[in-house]
């Protein structure tokens, strides 16, 4: 061992003690979750979209960007999903749609480009889907808010059925007419999906499925 790595392997006692030791805890927990979920849904990088086009390799990656920069990403036109299926905990199956890899980029570079704005108009106490916030600060936060004092408190679970296959399709576009991209997401909203071979076109909801961003 040389003497950079004996200097940053060492750990002297008092940096030890230091160390917020929850906040490690929740950062390996979150990765151990994400690994479980992307071997459960076999849907990582590596999975191919109805093209069957992956860049795993570096070479293919650099090959793949120079003919991304070549084009208007407005101006795409998005292929289907791939249909699968994954177990839920209920026993019952899950419908994923996996997007091409060329549709995955220019989704992230929309979505980029969206979601400081809407991040402003989101409700501080929302933690589905968004950055830097995860089921643990959920947890976290009713927390604090239960124990504050002693007065009775409640607290209501509930679920949206099938809330990502009902989304409205009107109000998605309408809440993004403003925006550069707007035709290019109602593309991706009615781009549809390939299911044993055969097209199904998609009038509401949006497919689940892509791999992690974060």
């Amino acid at each position: 061992m040389n003497t950079s790595l004996r200097a940053s392997a060492h750990v002297s006692h008092k940096d030890w003690y230091s160390i917020d030791w929850s906040i490690i805890q929740k950062y390996v927990m979150k990765l151990r979750q994400r690994i479980y979920r992307a071997e459960q849904q076999n849907n990582g990088k590596r999975t191919p979209g109805v093209d069957g086009y992956t860049a795993s390799k570096s070479n293919e990656r650099i090959k793949f960007y120079q003919q991304l920069v070549k084009y208007n990403v407005f101006r795409h036109r998005p292929k289907p999903a791939k249909r699968t299926f994954i177990p839920k905990k209920n026993g019952k199956l899950r419908p994923l749609g996996i997007p091409t890899m060329r549709d995955r980029v220019y989704q992230n570079v929309v979505k980029n480009a969206l979601e400081p704005q809407w991040e402003v108009k989101f409700e501080p106490t929302s933690y589905g889907f968004r950055p830097k916030r995860s089921t643990h600060d959920a947890i976290s936060n009713l927390f604090n808010k239960l124990n504050t004092n002693s007065k009775k408190k409640w607290v209501f679970e509930g679920d949206f059925l099938g809330c990502f296959d009902h989304l409205n399709h009107k109000w998605i576009t309408k809440q993004t007419s403003m925006f550069p991209g707007n035709t290019l997401i109602k593309r991706w909203l009615e781009m549809g999906y390939i299911e044993h071979g055969m097209l199904q076109t998609t009038t509401e909801g949006t497919p689940q499925g892509r791999p992690p961003k974060k």
